[in-house]
């Protein structure tokens, strides 16, 4: 009776795919300490920017924040969406001059966080505002609007790649109080910033005719300035 001879250096077929699955098991183990240590690292640098302080009241109604007094300073309804490159480039133009006047008691602004540009889902603008309106219903102007500041500089790198966890952590990074924090790592607004959203939406269809971002608007109609990047001064000077 004959008997097989095998190749001593033959390694069985259970143990050469047991090798390509650890080898897989690894490399997914990499990847997710590297996509996860890359979130956290992307809020965790919030905390070396430079903090606003916001000396002037802040109004949350109606999905709407209202920084300034609107009764005695020029008003400007400001309608904007977080997955808009437009309206990253004019926040980084315009938010500081913005913030400056605000604080003078020159001017009032009424933001309008818009949410269209999720086509209906829990995208980057729906999670936003969410995290803007958790901070407004505990009252935290600063940590709102630096929070609001730092995902438009930063637009490009947290757009759909963020999560509820993400936008947790940055608000804590810009002394955002624990509570604040608790309500975004639960995604206690996200509905509320979709009502905001389709109610801002159909503010500005009502008021323009159509739904696009960035929109300043004064008394109802778009501002008459000849560079957007200048609403700022047009808006003061009316008064």
């Amino acid at each position: 009776m004959s008997k097989k001879v095998t190749n001593p250096n033959q390694k069985s077929s259970a143990g050469f795919i047991g090798a390509i699955v650890a080898v897989v098991v690894i490399v997914a183990a990499v990847i997710a300490y590297i996509v996860i240590n890359g979130q956290g690292a992307a809020a965790a640098k919030f905390a070396d920017r430079e903090f606003k302080q916001v000396n002037a009241e802040m109004k949350y109604e109606g999905g709407t924040l209202t920084f300034g007094d609107a009764t005695s300073a020029p008003h400007v309804e400001l309608y904007e969406d977080f997955s808009c490159p437009h309206c990253a480039h004019l926040a980084e133009a315009t938010d500081a001059e913005a913030l400056e006047e605000i604080n003078a008691g020159n001017l009032a602004v009424t933001i309008h966080p818009m949410t269209f540009l999720d086509n209906q889902g829990d995208g980057h603008s729906t999670q936003a505002v969410a995290a803007l309106l958790a901070l407004a219903e505990h009252n935290e102007a600063a940590a709102l609007w630096n929070l609001r500041e730092a995902m438009f500089e930063n637009q490009q790198d947290i757009a759909h790649s963020w999560s509820a966890d993400d936008y947790a952590d940055a608000a804590a990074q810009l002394q955002a109080s624990d509570e604040a924090v608790a309500d975004i790592r639960s995604g206690k607004f996200l509905e509320k910033a979709a009502e905001a959203g389709e109610k801002n939406g159909k503010d500005l269809e009502s008021k323009v005719g159509q739904v696009s971002t960035p929109r300043v608007l004064m008394d109802g109609k778009d501002l008459e300035v000849d560079d957007i990047n200048d609403w700022v001064k047009v808006a003061v000077a009316s008064k």
